[in-house]
Formats: structure tokens, C-alpha cells, sequence
């Protein structure tokens, strides 16, 4: 200034995505094997996790999917239970057998009990009719998509974009991916718990009226001793696969082809089997000694699914900061806003109407 007083200048860094991003017409998904990232790609990736940790609100962000995930729980349990009744018609005490037994197997002795009568309050006694499961299992997943939308929300706040989809498809997709992920972990859970009962239950039906009950008896004579070894396998594929199908489907965004591994759901999933181990360990030598029992074994619930929800998030923000790069390197200015296009951009366009709107009344005002 001419007086010589200076002055400092304060910055306001808006909320949001800010403006809307054109992105390119021409676009091919620069995840092919062909562009590796180099050095210089693996820094960007790291400082953008680095610095984006606490400007994202993960903490936060992984405490509000820890509300909807106890919304869900119960939603999810109940329709993971009626989908074993329609599974296994046949067999009233299936179901229920089922539950015992994976209490038995993963439960402290000193607190099986308690988490059985848990559960069977929670699932109550469904009818045996299979119209009635059938409503039971569509309400139920309803209920458990909230936290499949809520995981939505923020992995577009990790890609770095709004919702663009339909309110109808966006629910619609949500409630798929939420019918998929139940699906998938009544095949874990039955595949942890698979009998020789329950492969009888499940394929007897079908066995005796093609008078293959010979044919049965030898899978499971064959069958059930190779499971012991394909297990843990076959488990963790499907715990792959359900991960990576929460990663593409949910956020607006379309990286390229599905691929059922990715790095992000990769170590996702490699620290949240750690703090599986780590809770098992608690449980066995700690929790049932507590001093607070119950209530602390609560607490300990609570902070493990909020930190499974901290790392699932870290695992988006992985994969979107990795896409980030791969794009720089293949040439896209990328280094402000991610140029994968939206699955759709509807949301976008409402949302640049609306500010136009909100911008009118600010004109009249300055005009005023």
C-alpha cells in the first residue's frame, strides 16, 4: 500500500467439491496393467492419504457409519436368518442350529449364553410360511441398506464428487449391493458351519426325485473331507469379492472393469481380519474377566467396528488416490478433482441448477 500498512490475506477454502468438473468425452480407465505406478505416483498416493486423513473427517465420518451400522445389525441378522429358513425349509431346527453352532465355535464359553439369547431375541420365531420369510427378508435388507447408502455418501466424499445417480437408483443400487453382501456372508457363514447335515438338507431335496441319493452320499463322503482344506480359502475370496463389490457399485464414479481385488480392499481387508484376531485374543483372555463384563465387552464391540469402519474407508481413499495418480501419469490434470466420469450426472446438474438459483436471489441483493 501507499501508506506502507500491509495486510493479511485470509483464505477460505469452501465446502463441497466446488465448481463442476467437465470430464474428458474420451476417457479410458488408466488401470491397465501397462501403467504401473512409479515413484513419483506411489508419493502423491501416500501424501494425499496423509494429508486428506483429517481433512476428510475419517474419525468422524467412520463414528456416524458406526450409528447405521448398529441400525443394521439387527435388520441384517434377521434377513440373513430368514434367508437360512428358505434355504433349508426342510429342517425346522436348522436355522437355529446354525447359530448355536457358530456360537459354540467363536463365542467364549462364559458368554455363549447370553449372545444366543441375544440372537434368537433378535430373530424372534419367523413363520414357517415362505411368503411371510420372503416379505421378512425384503423388509429386513430395506432396513440394512442404511448403512450401505451411508458408506456411499462417504466414498464419494473420498473420490471427491456428489451423488449424480437418481434418488430411485441410488436406492435401488444400494439395496442390491446390500442384498449381495448378505448373501455373501450367509455363504461365509455357511460355508464356516457346513455339515454333512446341512449339505444333505440342502441338496437332499433335490437328490431324491432324480434318484441320486448315491451320488449324494458320495459327495458327501468326498466332498466334506477336501472342504476342511478349501475352507479358509474359499472364505476369504468371498470376503474379497463381497469388499470389492462395496468399493465399485457404491460411489458414483465408473474406474474401469470390476475387479474383484484391488489394493485398497486388499489391506482393508488384511488389517480388518488383524483386528478380528485381535478381538477374538480380547475376548478370550480379557473380556470375560472383566471387570465391567458385559458392558465393557460392549465397549470393545463398539470400538471395533468403529475401527473397521476407519479402515474401509482408508481403503477407498486408497483406490481413488491410486486411480488419481495412474490418471496424472497417463495425462489427465487430475491433481484437483479425479476425472473418471460419474455413473450418471444427474445429481451434478440439479446440484449446479440449484446454485444458479441460490446465486439469483445473492444477485438481487448485491444489485439491490
Amino acid at each position: 500500500m501507499a501508506d506502507g500498512t500491509t495486510y493479511r490475506a485470509e483464505l477460505v477454502m469452501p465446502y463441497g467439491t466446488g465448481d463442476v468438473v467437465v470430464t474428458p468425452h474420451d476417457y479410458e480407465s488408466p488401470l491397465g496393467r501397462g501403467n504401473r505406478l512409479t515413484k513419483a505416483g506411489w508419493k502423491s498416493v501416500l501424501r494425499r492419504i496423509f494429508a486428506d486423513f483429517s481433512n476428510d473427517g475419517m474419525v468422524d465420518r467412520a463414528a456416524a457409519m458406526t450409528y447405521y451400522t448398529l441400525l443394521s445389525v439387527a435388520p441384517m441378522l434377521l434377513a440373513a436368518y430368514s434367508i437360512f429358513s428358505l434355504l433349508l425349509p426342510r429342517m425346522e431346527d436348522a436355522p437355529d442350529s446354525l447359530l448355536a453352532d457358530l456360537i459354540q465355535t467363536y463365542v467364549p464359553a462364559e458368554l455363549q449364553e447370553d449372545a444366543l439369547r441375544l440372537l434368537m431375541t433378535i430373530v424372534g420365531t419367523p413363520s414357517q410360511s415362505t411368503i411371510a420369510l420372503v416379505v421378512s427378508v425384503v423388509i429386513s435388507l430395506l432396513s440394512a441398506s442404511g448403512y450401505v447408502r451411508s458408506f456411499s455418501r462417504n466414498a464419494n466424499l473420498m473420490y471427491g464428487r456428489v451423488e449424480g445417480r437418481p434418488i430411485v437408483v441410488t436406492w435401488a443400487t444400494m439395496w442390491l449391493v446390500t442384498l449381495v453382501l448378505v448373501i455373501g456372508a450367509v455363504v461365509i457363514i455357511l460355508g464356516a458351519l457346513l455339515t454333512d447335515g446341512i449339505v444333505t438338507a440342502v441338496l437332499g431335496p433335490v437328490a431324491r426325485p432324480l434318484q441320486l441319493e448315491d451320488e449324494l452320499e458320495y459327495l458327501t463322503s468326498i466332498f466334506l473331507p477336501v472342504w476342511d482344506y478349501l475352507r479358509g480359502p474359499v472364505i476369504a475370496v468371498v470376503a474379497v469379492a463381497l469388499v470389492s463389490v462395496l468399493y465399485h457399485f457404491t460411489p458414483n464414479v465408473r474406474p474401469g472393469r470390476f475387479r474383484v481385488l484391488t489394493l485398497g480392499s486388499a489391506l482393508a481387508l488384511a488389517v480388518a481380519s488383524m483386528l478380528w484376531v485381535g478381538f477374538g485374543w480380547y475376548l478370550r483372555l480379557v473380556g470375560v474377566r472383566s471387570t465391567y463384563g458385559a458392558f465393557g465387552t460392549v465397549l470393545a464391540v463398539l470400538v471395533l467396528v468403529w475401527t473397521m469402519n476407519v479402515v474401509l474407508l482408508m481403503g477407498v481413499k486408497i483406490d481413488a488416490e491410486v486411480l488419481r495418480a495412474k490418471e496424472l501419469q497417463a495425462g489427465f490434470d487430475s491433481r484437483r478433482c479425479i476425472q473418471a466420469p460419474p455413473r450418471s450426472n444427474d445429481g451434478a446438474a440439479w446440484r449446479l441448477q440449484l446454485r444458479r438459483w441460490t446465486d439469483r436471489a445473492a444477485d438481487e441483493i448485491l444489485d439491490g
